[in-house]
């Protein structure tokens, strides 16, 4: 990495606006509460027999027509086959119906959410622009201003947040037309950003008085998520190599709500034995967000999901394309389906915690952690650590 790169991954380690990072062990904002008497009470399992039928039809093909199934799990008329870049609004949360509320999370969801969208969708334009000028051209300096002049800050209602927004943007379209070397400590997009994450989470309510308490209840309620579905990942791991994926599906299928599949799902991908099984375990992941229902694990659930989807389909290079638009489709369903929940449960600081993951959580980076390539392998690395532990013979 170069040492105008080395810095820039610096100053990102530092954004503030992942007010709750997922990718690691979370930090949390809120106040003292016991584990939600609702934690595992989650809505009814997602019908995962089209799942099992898509597999036993794989199962009996071959070739070319084994490899157009697996294609066909990514909807590719919704990604760009360049290297994509946004140009508008059409990330746009509008949820009317909470603007008003009296619970506080509430009335501020829609402004957060497309505030922190705002930033990340023109940081992921910059950076396409930054890799255009250290490497091989990915798209014309032109396109690439005139799609982040697009992306307008109307849509956030704050008056204050809004104007930051448009000071944000603007600086960072100056910036690109200053040579890098020209750069310094003030004109900088690193420190552009951070500005306009300062500000952003200024506007973030508080609503946990006892952090540390907090803490330590999370850390409880993800190990005992994590052990609920022990019973069916052992037979997954007993099971001969070649009936694993089948006897998965069929457990995935067969569990008794939403919350017990993304445990099973999240415990599935977090192994090495399922490292063949990648574009199934996209599928079961694609199917079970689709569903607007929601987990306490739904934020790890989203991250780990689109880590393996840019590594399978998408690669991992920093100049492979990155579809931020077809994550973030999914991103916003699970921000709904979290807003959903606490309406109706407005004591679950989980549920808070988890939207504030959803929403913060920046998009898939060219440039971060990993010095070889984008940053979905450490997000895989973070959410399924013993999938990437390889033994020494490996």
């Amino acid at each position: 990495m170069d040492g105008y790169g080395t810095k820039l991954y610096k100053t990102i380690m530092k954004y503030r606006i992942i007010i709750i990072f997922a990718l690691t062990a979370l930090c949390f904002v809120g106040c003292e509460n016991q584990k939600s008497e609702n934690e595992f009470e989650s809505a009814e399992p997602v019908n995962l027999t089209s799942v099992l039928q898509t597999y036993e039809l794989y199962e009996k093909s071959d070739g070319e027509t084994k490899d157009s199934i697996t294609f066909s799990i990514i909807d590719w008329e919704g990604c760009d086959e360049e290297i994509y870049l946004f140009e508008d609004n059409s990330f746009v949360l509008c949820v009317p119906e909470y603007n008003k509320s009296k619970e506080p999370f509430l009335a501020q969801a829609e402004d957060y959410f497309n505030a922190c969208a705002f930033a990340w969708n023109v940081w992921s334009n910059y950076e396409v622009w930054y890799r255009s000028h250290t490497s091989d051209e990915l798209r014309s300096d032109n396109d690439i201003m005139q799609c982040t002049r697009g992306i307008k800050a109307g849509i956030i209602k704050d008056a204050a947040l809004r104007k930051a927004a448009e000071n944000y943007r603007d600086s960072m379209i100056l910036l690109m037309t200053i040579p890098i070397d020209e750069w310094d400590e003030m004109k900088n997009p690193g420190r552009v950003f951070d500005s306009f994450s300062n500000i952003i989470e200024g506007k973030q309510p508080d609503f946990i008085d006892d952090k540390e308490s907090f803490q330590s209840q999370y850390d409880s309620l993800i190990l005992d998520l994590e052990d609920w579905t022990d019973r069916q990942f052992k037979h997954y791991l007993d099971t001969t190599p070649e009936n694993r994926l089948k006897v998965m599906l069929t457990e995935l299928n067969s569990c008794l709500s939403f919350g017990e599949q993304c445990s099973l799902w999240m415990n599935w991908g977090n192994c090495k034995e399922s490292r063949y099984d990648s574009s199934w375990l996209v599928l079961v992941g694609k199917t079970l967000l689709e569903s607007g229902k929601y987990s306490p694990l739904l934020n790890r659930m989203w991250i780990a999901w689109r880590a393996l989807c840019q590594a399978d389909y998408f690669g991992l290079s920093r100049d492979s394309s990155i579809p931020n638009n077809m994550y973030n489709e999914y991103r916003r369903k699970c921000y709904l389906a979290c807003l959903k929940w606490i309406e109706n449960n407005p004591e679950d600081v989980f549920a808070m915690n988890c939207a504030l993951s959803l929403a913060g959580s920046p998009n898939v980076n060219r440039f971060g952690s990993n010095i070889a390539g984008n940053e979905a392998m450490m997000e895989l690395y973070n959410m399924m650590p013993e999938r990437l532990n390889y033994d020494e013979d490996e």
